[in-house]
């Protein structure tokens, strides 16, 4: 910033600054307006992009991206030219952080800062984990940097190197480890053929408009540019396309022959008794406007909102409340069973940064099998995105206040939802999603009241006088409940609730002992949760 002001004096007031005798007022009038002239232009950024979209935009395919922004009717994405630099490097997922390079010239050479204050140095030094550098060059084969300028974007944990011009010293960026896309490597040097001269400005890169904030995703096929301005729509659009196209793959895998004829999928053009809307349909999706809901997860029984369908061009600021989240039939009844099967879960909560993965990785050596982490534990949905992917163990999270909570928890991997009171409007979401929940309730009407709603277990929080004996008696007179008491119990009393007629078990300070997970004695809480295995068995 500071460069740019001192090379806008230096050009608006060259006698000033070179010590030239005075202008006349007329004159300095003039070079004031045209300097004022010049700089008036639109904003660099185009919008901000939250780190859970920029996760979810990464968690796409380039050709997913560029077909999102295809059926909204924008030009292409595609920075051409921008190839991976080595095969097989890891993704790129992050924000853009722009530079442009001006061609050399004598004057151009003088006037760009020099040393730190060099528009490339600043915009390096805006890095900071999810950034992107977009460097946009003179030509293809011309070098924007070599090993010792990138160093410094090693050292800032750069997400990645973008442009459309080449780079030096191959083996040595490679080591460094960030995902680079380039023209393609060069032995030449820059600065007599072109000078970085702006940072964090809207730039061409590729033929194709970098905005700085933009989302900017690499993989092997190339890399791409999300506007920040329309970042959640191209990721609603593209999310559904894979949906499709994963359904599709799939039966043809299961029973080979020509995808033809499961085309178009795009364009609104997707017919119910068409092949494809017969397949969509068998699997679950359903059809508003003989087309496919965006958003859809795979296998996701839902029904579309008017005016929201797949492949159409929505109309900027359409409607955007498509719900993404229902689970299938199977899947729900799948999570019932599981916390039929194992009955005891390990609930999590604990205000110590940096305990939450493996104080629950230790609960899970030691038997459990259902793992819920509390929104209130730091690292909570960090750590459900680690156990996302795990087979072993159903994972869910506590502590959902809201639905945009739920959403949140869904979002990082969780499989079921669990409150501490009863929030009517989180329910009736979980249900009308076939979300799995479980909202803490006190009284035998406050477990009907959410059994009515659609919640299928009914958390016991806090405990009640009498344990066992309370939970003989309502589950006898109200058999159809699944009660989950989660205060109070004990492993000395867990086999007394399940004899009692409780359907499982939340297990929270028994299961981590405050002193013992502060002071990071894991082998002693999986010695805890297996005894709290042989408990429940015993019953």
């Amino acid at each position: 910033m500071y460069s740019a002001i001192r090379t806008f004096v230096r050009r608006a007031f060259p006698a000033a600054t070179a010590r030239q005798p005075a202008v006349t007022a007329p004159h300095v009038r003039t070079i004031c307006m045209n300097a004022c002239r010049g700089m008036a232009t639109g904003p660099a950024a185009g919008g901000h992009i939250s780190d859970e979209l920029l996760d979810k935009l990464g968690s796409l395919s380039t050709q997913a991206l560029i077909d999102g922004l295809w059926v909204m009717g924008w030009p292409t994405s595609h920075i051409m030219g921008a190839r991976p630099l080595t095969e097989g490097q890891k993704k790129m997922i992050g924000r853009a952080i722009t530079i442009q390079f001006a061609a050399a010239r004598p004057d151009i050479a003088a006037d760009k800062p020099s040393g730190t204050d060099s528009p490339e140095y600043e915009a390096f030094e805006l890095v900071n984990g999810k950034e992107v550098i977009v460097m946009s060059s003179v030509g293809p084969w011309e070098s924007v940097g070599g090993d010792i300028k990138f160093l410094r974007l090693f050292q800032r944990g750069c997400a990645g190197l973008v442009t459309d011009g080449s780079v030096r010293d191959t083996a040595v960026l490679r080591e460094y480890g960030f995902p680079v896309f380039s023209h393609s490597t060069t032995p030449r040097q820059g600065p007599h053929v072109h000078q970085p001269w702006s940072c964090n400005t809207v730039i061409n890169c590729g033929g194709v408009v970098v905005r700085p904030g933009d989302a900017i995703i690499g993989d092997q096929d190339g890399a791409v540019v999300i506007p920040a301005s329309h970042a959640q729509q191209v990721y609603d659009i593209a999310h559904s396309r894979e949906v499709i196209e994963e359904i599709v793959k799939e039966e043809l895998t299961k029973n080979p022959g020509p995808p033809g004829k499961f085309y178009p999928f795009m364009s609104g053009k997707i017919k119910p008794n068409s092949p494809l809307g017969q397949l969509l349909t068998s699997k679950g999706v359903k059809f508003v406007h003989c087309a496919a809901r965006p958003g859809t997860r795979l296998g996701v029984s839902t029904v579309a909102p008017t005016g929201a369908t797949l492949g159409s061009r929505r109309t900027v600021g359409g409607p955007s409340n498509m719900s993404t989240y229902t689970q299938t039939e199977a899947h729900y009844q799948s999570v019932l069973k599981q916390f039929a099967e194992h009955r005891a879960c390990a609930v999590l909560r604990t205000p110590i940064v940096g305990a939450c993965t493996p104080a629950m990785n230790a609960a899970v050596d030691g038997g459990f099998k259902l793992v819920e982490f509390t929104l209130t534990t730091p690292g909570c949905l960090d750590s459900v995105a680690e156990y996302a992917s795990r087979k072993d163990v159903l994972t869910g999270v506590g502590t959902v206040m809201t639905v945009d909570d739920a959403k949140r928890a869904l979002d990082a991997g969780a499989q079921f939802i669990v409150s501490p009171v009863l929030i009517p409007e989180v329910v009736e979401w979980c249900a009308a999603n076939k979300i799995v929940c479980a909202p803490g309730c006190q009284t035998p009407s406050e477990m009907v009241q959410a059994w009515k709603l659609g919640a299928p277990i009914q958390k016991l929080f806090p405990g009640v006088a009498g344990g066992p004996a309370w939970v003989r008696a309502v589950s006898a007179a109200l058999p159809m409940l699944r009660i989950n008491p989660t205060s109070g119990v004990e492993i000395s009393t867990a086999a007394d609730y399940l004899r009692a007629g409780a359907s499982s078990l939340g297990f929270v300070a028994p299961a981590f002992p405050p002193k013992l997970v502060e002071n990071k004695e894991w082998d002693a809480i999986s010695k805890i949760a297996s005894e709290i295995q042989a408990a429940v068995k015993s019953a």
